[in-house]
């Protein structure tokens, strides 16, 4: 724990004018969105993508979202991002709808510092309406932790965000406390298991068994299941034997840029006309 600590200290302080910093990159542009397809593992169809936050350095190239988002958490400057990536997010799903890809959703993660923002209902509404998307094209993932830190105002929040039709997901189920009381209380449309889970999964004949619980647990509670880092088939395989609904990992695409992106939805599409033509 001492390590932590001295380690969480020792990056901020290398980050002494991190406000202007903020300031500077949204002016700038360096924030970008790389996206990560989401794929039906029966059909192979790609359901929607997973925004992700990267950060383009003018000194220190890209800064790996695990570094710098803990610190823009720490220091409540999170909420200065807000609407830039909502704003983007969104951006990008029109100019993806405009591609021929209408029925994509987009997901974009919210942390616990950002529930807590008042205005956050706000800037979701205006983003919505500025590109003209339909609330059930957008979904907001939370991860356990941040349902657990502030229960109660977490849900008052979240509830809020479920009344706009906007659909919630929960994002590594299992890695946290797992409390249930927000399966209980929120109106959930997914669940996405933790990819240590995926990266372990053969290691012991426990772990299968926690998996195919887990899965079980979602579909009786009428959830989606989503598995995320599948990297290979044989991963695919079992997570389709035990009914998995949804995978998400390098097996079948990094995150990738919105042009890169397009070329690859383009040409994904092509591939699955051309196999049912075969058909």
């Amino acid at each position: 724990m001492a390590f932590f600590f001295f380690k969480r200290h020792k990056i901020t302080s290398c980050w002494d004018h991190l406000e202007d910093e903020i300031d500077r990159a949204i002016r700038k542009k360096e924030f970008v969105f790389y996206y990560q397809p989401e794929y039906d593992l029966g059909t192979k169809k790609i359901l929607g993508l997973e925004a992700l936050l990267r950060w383009n350095h003018p000194v220190r190239g890209q800064v790996s979202p695990m570094e710098f988002i803990p610190l823009l958490e720490q220091s409540k400057l999170i909420h200065k991002l807000t609407p830039f990536i909502f704003n983007q997010a969104l951006k990008d799903l029109r100019e993806i709808k405009k591609n021929g890809f209408n029925q994509l959703f987009m997901s974009v993660n919210l942390s616990v510092v950002q529930l807590q923002d008042p205005a956050l209902l706000t800037v979701i509404k205006r983003s919505l309406n500025k590109y003209q998307i339909d609330p059930g094209f957008l979904e907001c993932e939370v991860t356990e932790t941040a349902m657990v830190e502030n229960f109660i105002d977490a849900l008052l929040v979240l509830n809020k965000i479920d009344d706009l039709k906007i659909r919630l997901s929960i994002d590594d189920f299992g890695a946290g406390y797992s409390s249930f009381n927000y399966l209980r209380e929120l109106n959930v449309h997914k669940l996405k298991i933790d990819r240590e889970f995926i990266r372990t999964l053969f290691e012991k004949k426990s772990n299968e068994t926690i998996l195919s619980a887990i899965i079980n647990l979602g579909h009786n509670l009428n959830l989606t299941v989503l598995a995320e880092g599948i990297e290979t088939v044989k991963q695919e395989n079992w997570l389709k034997k035990y009914g998995c609904d949804v995978g998400q990992g390098f097996l079948f695409s990094k995150p990738l840029p919105l042009p890169i992106l397009l070329n690859f939805l383009l040409t994904h599409k092509e591939k699955s006309i051309a196999s049912q033509r075969k058909k």
